[in-house]
C-alpha cells in the first residue's frame, strides 16, 4: 500500500503448448523483398505436423514427407549441402514449428 491506496498491476497470463521445431527455412534478400532459398525439414515428423499439410487427413494416403525421409536414410549428404547453402547465402533464417496438441 502506498499512501493508503491499493496499487493494481495488469498481468496477462498466456498458456501455450510446447513447441517442436520441425524445419528451417533460409531467405535471401532481393530488391523486391525476401525470397526463399531452401527449406530443410527434420528427419522424423510427427503425425501432428503431417496432418496439417492435408485438406482431408482421413481420406488421404498419408504419404507426406515419405520421399523426403529417404534423403535422411540415404545419408546426410544432400541435407548437409542444403544446410551449408543456408549458412553461406541466407540473410534471414526462420524455423518451422508446431504445437504438441496431444499434450493438451
Amino acid at each position: 500500500k502506498m499512501h493508503k491506496k491499493e496499487t493494481v498491476e495488469a498481468v496477462t497470463v498466456l498458456e501455450a503448448l510446447p513447441l517442436v521445431i520441425c524445419g528451417v527455412t533460409g531467405y535471401v534478400e532481393t530488391p523486391r523483398g525476401l525470397r526463399t532459398l531452401t527449406t530443410v525439414f527434420a528427419q522424423h515428423l510427427s503425425e501432428e505436423i503431417r496432418r496439417r499439410f492435408y485438406k482431408n487427413w482421413y481420406k488421404s494416403k498419408k504419404k507426406a514427407f515419405t520421399k523426403y525421409a529417404k534423403k535422411w536414410e540415404d545419408g546426410h549428404k544432400e541435407i548437409d549441402i542444403e544446410l551449408n547453402r543456408i549458412k553461406k547465402y541466407c540473410s534471414v533464417v526462420r524455423v518451422i514449428a508446431h504445437t504438441q496438441i496431444k499434450k493438451l
